[in-house]
């Protein structure tokens, strides 16, 4: 029994091993890919409050009759 789990774990760790020669360096992501700018966030952040807000109240409003 200890064979077999340490057979697994030793496959386990060759498979792992493996996909880290073969996968190569990821690119990374520029801020320009990305949503992240710094510069627009305020902007967004205050955008969807104001759109949540306006769901809200119209939600609150109940439905039409």
């Amino acid at each position: 029994m200890k064979r077999l789990l340490l057979g697994f774990a030793l496959a386990a760790a060759v498979a792992y091993a493996l996909r880290d020669w073969f996968a190569g360096q990821q690119p990374h992501r520029s801020r320009e890919e990305t949503a992240n700018d710094p510069d627009d966030m305020s902007g967004d952040l205050a955008q969807r409050a104001r759109e949540a807000e306006g769901a809200q109240a119209s939600d609150e409003a109940g439905p039409p009759a």
